[in-house]
């Protein structure tokens, strides 16, 4: 196949990483590539590894820009897609593409205007943790019924394992977010696509490093944001004519509960008084209170959300420093909780 595929990569100080996604790229059985990465303004050798890189390969483009998030480096990248460009692709600096994935999710389109693929998270041992879906091929009529299934699968949490058309997203842009931007992006997508296909096969590595925690890192605009990409679902849900909520509402009440679990991570900075005050903020707010009750994901998650609406700020404290302890010390269990479909 000759179709073009243009592969986006913001990287930050990438320099422990880059080299092995780059060639994970460079090495795929589809050569026809064009690989955009845009240094997000790293104080490392990035961009010297970039430059080495692109003499030996000159499908390798690269550009430098201040730091501003991988957001708008991605939205640089698209504005220096070749014009030729047939599909768009976006991978993280620190994540790897098995050699045939772009084949394969190339091959499995039969005319869908975005083709979504399994991905595998390589924990720190070494293990792999499968995320993926059956083989479908969802016209917009039948996509509603699935909307739900492919997000508790957590399937359209990002915009990387995915083949977008370059028409469909010629115009989109990524919000200027530092988390929750590849979903808002994605739901823009699943807005105006009228064949999405999925595709069962892993091809994709989500690559955990020794060292990093569960727990994300704190973002200020986080609970902001989960409230956007509520709002963005609740959107698609009735245009694509959705009347179950229950799914959805469990994955809005689990993106509210990371908001609560990062008050306790190393990068918050926040006295006990103002996590007081941002506690009491999310529990108080009315799509918390609207949203989180009745969720699909059993009993732990009804648990925790009758702790949200319970308003009281001790309470939430308390228990979501617990969460946020087992997810530190107990990351098989907090894992299998946390992505439980």
């Amino acid at each position: 196949m000759d179709k073009l595929v243009t592969v986006i990569i913001p990287a930050w100080n990438a320099e422990r990483y880059l080299e092995a996604t780059l060639e994970s790229l460079l090495n795929q059985s589809h050569r026809a590539l064009r690989i955009l990465v845009v240094d997000d303004g790293s104080t490392d050798s990035t961009p010297r590894i970039l430059e080495r890189i692109h003499k030996a390969d000159p499908r390798l483009q690269y550009w430098t820009i201040p730091n501003g998030g991988p957001a708008k480096a991605r939205n640089f990248a698209l504005e220096q897609m070749p014009p030729e460009t047939d599909f768009v692709m976006f991978l993280d600096a620190d994540d790897l593409l098995l050699e045939d994935a772009v084949s394969y999710a190339l091959e499995g389109a039969e005319g869908a205007e975005l083709v979504i693929f399994g991905f595998a998270i390589r924990q720190t041992d070494g293990t792999l943790l499968p995320y993926c879906e059956p083989e479908q091929l969802l016209e917009r009529r039948d996509l509603g019924a699935s909307l739900a299934r492919l997000y508790k699968a957590n399937l359209l949490n990002q915009v990387w394992a995915k083949l977008f058309s370059a028409e469909l997203v010629k115009d989109i842009r990524f919000p200027d977010y530092r988390w929750g931007e590849d979903r808002l992006f994605l739901f823009q997508a699943l807005e105006r696509a009228e064949r999405v296909k999925i595709l069962p096969e892993c091809k994709h590595r989500y690559v955990m490093h020794e060292g990093e925690s569960l727990i994300t890192r704190y973002y200020d605009k986080k609970f902001r944001v989960c409230c956007e990409v509520d709002e963005a679902m609740e959107r698609l849900c009735e245009e694509l004519r959705v009347t179950e909520q229950a799914d959805f509402r469990y994955m809005f009440a689990k993106s509210v509960f990371s908001c609560m679990t990062t008050l306790y991570a190393r990068s918050c900075r926040l006295t006990k008084a103002e996590k007081r005050t941002v506690v009491s903020q999310i529990v108080n707010d009315p799509r918390v209170q609207r949203r989180c009750r009745a969720c699909a994901g059993g009993l732990p998650v009804n648990l925790l959300c009758a702790v949200l609406r319970s308003r009281l700020v001790g309470l939430n404290l308390f228990v979501f420093r617990l969460v946020a302890w087992c997810g530190e010390h107990l990351p098989r269990l907090f894992t299998r909780i946390k992505h439980r479909k």
